[in-house]
């Protein structure tokens, strides 16, 4: 094992979860993950739930001693896939340096091949992955069968620079809704919006979020187990990207939103709310809180995450749509 700082010969070596956060920290804005998803911390707190037995093949590549490509994998049998499942990930890439994607992609698939691996199994992946974009095409290039299916969809939205221009993209019924909910809660009750972002605090909330979570709907306290509770715990040690933003109602928690920010973008992983509460809105108007705040941040995406609920497409969510690539080695 070569330590942080040591110079790698060219092309693919092994390596660990703390590895590649060293490799990722060295190489600053140059290589960095796509999502919050492909970070060390989301798929070692997968791992250490979901997978514990998991054999991993975590492969960096270097082209003239730099760095340029980072695949996360996991092998089962024959077949590699990543490290991460669709249920709890919603959509995860390899990592690549910009403009080496053509080399990294050729260069995977041969190494792969090399140590025995028949068959690529690649799930959740956004259009603009750079397995769409570049594996795909390299594999093709190389005879391999390719099959791509279209699995979800996910909504996102660019954010503008001012709140007043986020409503201007609503529909007029919507704009009025946003308006009329925000004024109906400052009327009806003392309310507060604030960020829970310091790990020691996070820590210390977490037993608010998940009593929300678990409380308004039967679905959500049965996906709620004691060992997806587990995962989200891990995530929030692991991930420093995170925060919880809670809606307080006359001193207790209302809502709340389970949040990263990563690359300009807030990603909204998860959401709850008190059902007593209903009445105020405090469930949608807790994300709408979590929109405004990250106008005011500068923050330039807003992205819902996967499934079709209807308030993404309400508050200007676009679909994307998410697929599931298979490429056989043969």
């Amino acid at each position: 094992m070569h330590s942080a700082g040591a110079a790698r010969g060219d092309g693919f070596a092994a390596d660990t979860f703390e590895r590649m956060t060293a490799c990722l920290q060295a190489a600053g804005p140059a290589l960095k993950p796509a999502a919050p998803f492909v970070l060390p911390g989301w798929m070692r707190a997968w791992q250490e739930v979901f997978a514990p037995q998991a054999s991993l093949w975590i492969r960096s590549f270097r082209v003239d001693s730099r760095l340029t490509g980072i695949a996360p994998l996991r092998v089962e049998g024959r077949t590699a896939r990543f490290i991460g499942e669709s249920d709890v990930c919603d959509h995860l890439d390899l990592v690549c340096a910009t403009g080496r994607e053509e080399d990294f992609c050729g260069a995977l698939l041969d190494d792969l091949k090399t140590e025995g691996i028949s068959r690529l199994d690649l799930n959740p992946l956004r259009p603009d992955s750079t397995v769409m974009k570049a594996l795909v095409p390299a594999a093709r290039a190389k005879g391999y069968p390719v099959s791509i299916a279209e699995e979800d969809v996910l909504f996102e939205m660019q954010l503008p620079g001012a709140w007043e221009d986020y409503l201007r993209i609503l529909s007029g019924k919507q704009r009025h809704e946003v308006r009329r909910k925000l004024r109906r809660l400052e009327t009806h009750a003392a309310a507060e919006f604030r960020w829970v972002q310091e790990p020691p605090a996070i820590r210390a909330a977490l037993n608010d979020f998940l009593g929300l979570f678990r409380q308004n709907r039967r679905d959500k306290a049965a996906f709620m187990d004691d060992r997806m509770e587990a995962y989200f715990r891990l995530l929030a040690e692991y991930v420093s990207e995170t925060r919880i933003g809670f809606l307080a109602v006359d001193g207790s928690p209302a809502a709340a939103v389970w949040c990263c920010d990563f690359s300009g973008t807030r990603y909204l992983y998860n959401s709850a709310y008190d059902a007593e509460r209903s009445h105020l809105s405090v469930g949608i108007l807790c994300k709408i809180l979590s929109i405004r705040d990250g106008i005011a941040r500068g923050l330039g995406k807003y992205d819902f995450l996967k499934g079709q609920e209807a308030y993404k497409h309400q508050l200007g969510g676009k679909p994307v749509p998410i697929y599931r690539c298979r490429i056989e080695l043969t």
